[in-house]
């Protein structure tokens, strides 16, 4: 990569940074392109030589920010601690994360997510699913998954999650229910079993 290369991709991600921050805290309506400008410390004719439109740059955040969730969650799966404690730190960032969205950013990314083949759906499926499926096997080495239930259960499981999701008013009924639903994901309806 070239100079002019490097200085073009570091003002795309100050941007693409810059423009997820204000629309996770802001939402979208409320964000206007002189706005992330001005955050970002370039010019609005920058970001349209750049993006084109403000749709395209919120499209291009959309990708940006999971694959940022994307890597933290990878970086945790992945590290040397027990399945509980990863259990543990997964529901916690994932209640946080969720309280760090503003609505109308976590909708817009929902609505994306209906679109048959879109990124985070491609994601899930290359990435995250399988990333699943070593955590469950964590689990299941350590004791705390059920060895009579098979990874198709548990994969025919994950998957009724993700075709929820794509349901038009799922949004709706899920975001307040975040925490409950991850530890049900978890834990069951018998709940976390301390002994």
């Amino acid at each position: 990569m070239d100079g002019f290369e490097r200085r073009t991709s570091i003002k795309k991600e100050k941007i693409l940074n810059t423009s997820a921050a204000l629309f996770k805290k802001n939402g979208i309506k409320k964000v206007s392109i002189s706005k992330i400008a001005k955050e970002a410390n370039v010019s609005q004719v920058t970001i349209y030589n750049y993006f084109d439109s403000k749709e395209k740059l919120l499209h291009e955040v959309l990708v940006y920010y999971t694959n940022q969730m994307w890597e933290i969650y990878h970086k945790l799966i992945e590290k040397p601690i027990s399945y509980e404690e990863k259990m543990k730190q997964l529901i916690f960032s994932e209640a946080q994360i969720v309280n760090d969205v503003h609505e109308e950013f976590s909708n817009y990314m929902m609505e994306q997510y209906k679109i048959p083949g879109n990124f985070i759906e491609r994601l899930y499926q290359e990435k995250a699913l399988p990333a699943m499926m070593q955590l469950v096997q964590q689990g299941r080495d350590e004791g705390f998954i059920d060895p009579a239930i098979s990874d198709t259960a548990i994969f025919v499981y994950l998957q009724m999650f993700s075709d929820y999701l794509q349901k038009g008013d799922a949004i709706e009924q899920l975001v307040p229910l975040t925490e409950e639903l991850m530890k049900l994901f978890f834990y069951g309806i018998a709940g976390k079993n301390d002994n």
